[in-house]
């Protein structure tokens, strides 16, 4: 980019150059050359010569003829004589308004306004045409020829050296070049970032040798996208810059000092330039990242579904409870019972055992039959985990599921899962206490 912009934008070209420099394609012409006229190329603008010369030519006719038909002339001088007096008065009247177009021109090329020039111009045309029309009233076709003649060519002038000028001023930087054409959809949905764009475009493109060329339609958008970001992020980094450097500093006075100071805008745009994007993006990429797929290995028990409740024995004794626990763990306590003496109970005591557990044939209390099922859903999960079924177990893994009880009131839940246990095995011998 070459110049400053005036509301602070110049802080960006730097990041807006790097996003762009691949976007753009290398240079082939020289300096800033404007789009206009070059030499050796057909332009329509050379027929405007032409059709001066022949407009002007049938003005300057029809004010001859003008001239000759209202002015007394003696009878005895010859017709020529008269046309070659009155010929100079046609001319210059006709070429009068255009030779102070030409000057008014001139000086509006040098930055001037040329006002008297131009209206000194227009006055002359208008008297011009008016000679024209009001000379060869009541004639209507003759009337509307010649004055469409000298309006025409006057008209014509204007427009040619405006254009010119134009050319002029654009080739020596005091005009902006043109913009490429947004569409109108595009400018009235979005107005302020097509007229950046536009304004991009226009200051056009200068790399490292000093080559010039405008923005093309998308990369001016794309330049105007990054400038609009970057300036509505800067105020953000400048403001928290504001109260770091506040912050730091013990007396207010010095930190305000230190804020007057300091840009703001170039310390934001240090701090843009030095981000480390794939720290950062190394940082927060956890954040993103999938769970691990559950395992696939069938080896392991199903929780999905409840496993099948153990039978349970009514124990007699603290040490019969014990071995109803242990038989529910051990799945080899399920088989028939062998002629002989069977194997001693485990004499191991569960931790956590309760040795004042309620009697198994007492009924269970009202308030607990509503968390009977609770019981069970907990049993199951004791089981699927290939832990015992110990009311210590079963009151930590109910109050885990969301239900406060005490474990003196999961013994009754207890003793009820073991009955419906013994319901469940009627057809299986008991194992002998």
């Amino acid at each position: 980019m070459t110049e400053t912009l005036s509301n602070g934008t110049a802080h960006v070209r730097a990041t807006i150059e790097r996003h762009l420099s691949p976007l753009l394609p290398p240079p082939a012409g020289g300096a800033h050359e404007p789009n206009r006229d070059r030499r050796g190329s057909w332009s329509p603008a050379r027929w405007a010569y032409s059709f001066y010369a022949v407009a002007a030519t049938g003005a300057v006719i029809g004010q001859s003829w003008v001239a000759l038909d209202h002015m007394p002339w003696p009878a005895s001088m010859p017709v020529w004589t008269r046309v070659l007096l009155v010929l100079p008065f046609a001319i210059c009247l006709e070429l009068l308004a255009m030779v102070l177009a030409a000057m008014a021109d001139e000086r509006m090329r040098l930055g001037e306004h040329a006002y008297g020039f131009r209206a000194f111009s227009a006055l002359v045309a208008i008297v011009a045409v008016g000679i024209q029309v009001a000379g060869h009233w009541p004639d209507l076709y003759w009337s509307s020829v010649f004055g469409l003649l000298s309006s025409s060519a006057y008209l014509l002038w204007l427009l040619h050296a405006a254009a010119r000028r134009r050319d002029a001023l654009r080739a020596s930087g005091k005009l902006r070049d043109t913009a490429p054409d947004y569409g109108l959809w595009r400018r009235i949905r979005h107005p302020i970032w097509t007229a950046r764009a536009a304004e991009l475009a226009r200051e056009g493109h200068t790399d490292d040798t000093g080559q010039w060329r405008p923005l093309k339609l998308y990369e001016s958008l794309r330049a105007a996208e990054l400038m609009l970001g970057d300036e509505k992020r800067r105020p953000a980094i400048a403001h928290a810059v504001k109260k770091v450097v506040q912050t730091d500093q013990r007396d207010p006075y010095m930190a305000d000092v230190a804020v007057s100071t300091l840009d703001l805008d170039r310390l934001a745009e240090e701090l843009v330039a030095r981000v480390d994007y794939q720290s950062w993006a190394d940082r927060l990429a956890p954040a993103i990242t999938p769970p691990p797929a559950p395992s696939t290995d069938t080896s392991k028990p199903d929780t999905s579904a409840p496993a099948a409740a153990p039978p349970l024995e009514q124990p007699e004794s603290p040490e019969g409870k014990d071995d109803a626990l242990n038989e529910a763990d051990n799945p080899d306590s399920h088989r028939e019972p062998e002629t002989g003496n069977p194997d001693p109970p485990d004499d191991e005591e569960e931790e956590g055992a309760d040795e004042d557990e309620p009697d198994g044939n007492a009924e269970l209390s009202d308030d607990l039959v509503p968390l009977l099922p609770a019981a069970r859903a907990a049993r199951d999960q004791l089981v699927a985990a290939e832990r015992s079924v110990s009311r210590d177990a079963l009151a930590q893994q109910m109050r885990g599921n969301g239900h406060a009880i005490r474990n003196n009131r999961v013994s009754e839940l207890l003793n009820a899962l073991r009955r419906e246990a013994e319901t469940s095995r009627d057809d299986r011998p008991k194992v002998p206490a």
